[in-house]
């Protein structure tokens, strides 16, 4: 009830004029005031360490989409499938062309190639 009574007093005094404090409450409204900054103090260095660490988090993120977007395009590539690069945007990356799920649609429609068999490959070369 002692919290609740100080948030009262401290709206009061935020709408009104100062009040006229006696020792014994200005005591507790310092050391209030003192918790508070505490409180303050090690909520903006805990607030500052998960920035730090989400910083670090992207950062990994965007290594291993670096990392995977060059084992992507280079698989693509293996496969015939033509991959056209754009700016990232604000929109959904699932319908970009490069996007594994616009692949996906690539590889449903794409003609499908296939080896030569042994008994082609055995005719070419007795040919030559």
């Amino acid at each position: 009830m002692t919290e609740l009574r100080i948030i009262e007093d401290f709206q009061k005094i935020i709408e009104e004029k100062p009040m006229s404090l006696n020792k014994e409450q200005e005591q507790l409204y310092r050391k209030a005031m003192e918790e508070a900054k505490k409180q303050l103090d090690t909520i903006d260095d805990e607030m500052e360490r998960e920035i730090q660490k989400a910083r670090e988090t992207l950062a990994k993120l965007q290594e291993s989409k670096k990392s995977f977007s060059q084992l992507y395009e280079g698989a693509a590539h293996l496969l015939g499938l033509e991959i056209v690069k754009e700016e990232p945007n604000e929109n959904s990356e699932a319908d970009s062309p490069s996007s594994p799920q616009q692949i996906e649609k690539t590889l449903e429609t794409a003609p499908q190639t296939e080896e030569p068999s042994e008994e082609a490959q055995n005719s070419d070369s007795q040919k030559n």
